[in-house]
């Protein structure tokens, strides 16, 4: 439910919760919904994709479902019911997050080895090592033009990378705390960066500059930009989920129906939808609802 409307909002109405799944025995890990944006996929602590699984990502043309594992490995999946699925070895240690390129070709993977890694997909087969990280990835992702690939990591740095070269174009530096997760604006510029001190920071991928810093949770677990807008959804250890409208620079809502800290929360394809997921083992699919169709 909608705790509090925290600005007199003149759109629609507030973001409601339309369904609470429940299914998963352990921790929700991750969420990434299909680009059809009808279907999502959880992972969970359970072994469960409805794998031990610690990461998930769909392809843009959603034929594929990508997990990554504690166990070293990779799996690619064919999301239906009769889909099949193939495994690789990708790391020497827990593989902690998974992401696809933009025209599906490519997966990135970052683990605990303190490497991330570029691979092709249809050959399942290793390309480059992009080297740099002293300490765990906590995510990966490639930017929407494919030309970048950002990274954070347990040893408080967020890292640009060239995507064909393997360089290093800048590297985010944070004085406090460590990062635990990044989403990228579909301006291709902009990041998004999940801190376990609370906040959320704002990047500018062009000047390199701090642009925004946001104090918002009991530690930040996850952060996703609207696919349509300027509007930021986060969540926190504190069991609430955030959306703030970084146009004006304010926190619009703050919602709560978790019960203990949440893991996940993503945004749908169109924006309609989000879903949170935590340690309560459900599944909350809500309704964006304030945003117009203008």
């Amino acid at each position: 439910m909608s705790e509090s409307s925290e600005l007199d909002v003149t759109t629609t109405e507030d973001p409601c919760l339309k369904m609470n799944l429940g299914g998963h025995k352990k921790n929700i890990t991750d969420i990434s919904f299909n680009p059809d944006g009808k279907q999502f996929a959880s992972s969970s602590e359970d072994h469960s994709i409805m794998i031990s699984s610690t990461s998930i990502d769909y392809s843009n043309d959603g034929k594929l479902l990508a997990s990554s594992s504690r166990d070293c490995t990779v799996r690619l999946w064919i999301p239906t019911i009769r889909g099949g699925s193939t495994e690789f070895k990708a790391h020497t240690s827990s593989v902690n997050c998974i992401s696809f390129s933009p025209d599906n070709t490519k997966i990135i993977t970052g683990s605990n080895d303190k490497s991330v890694k570029l691979w092709d997909v249809s050959r399942k087969h290793f390309v480059a090592s992009f080297l740099g990280h002293n300490n765990w990835i906590r995510c990966i992702k490639f930017c929407p033009e494919g030309d970048m690939i950002i990274s954070c990591s347990d040893d408080r740095t967020v890292r640009v990378w060239d995507a064909n070269s393997g360089q290093c174009l800048h590297v985010f530096t944070v004085i406090s705390g460590s990062p635990n997760y990044v989403s990228i604006h579909r301006n291709n510029n902009s990041i998004a960066v999940a801190m376990d001190t609370g906040s959320v920071r704002v990047y500018d991928i062009r000047n390199k500059k701090l642009q925004q810093h946001y104090t918002l949770h009991d530690g930040t677990t996850c952060v996703s930009w609207h696919p349509q807008a300027n509007y930021l959804l986060s969540s926190g250890k504190d069991g609430k989920l955030r959306i703030v409208d970084v146009m004006e620079g304010r926190p619009l809502y703050t919602l709560s129906g978790h019960e203990g800290p949440i893991s996940s929360c993503k945004f749908n394809t169109n924006g309609d939808y989000f879903a949170s997921g935590g340690v309560d083992k459900c599944v909350m699919v809500w309704k964006t609802n304030f945003i117009s169709d203008e």
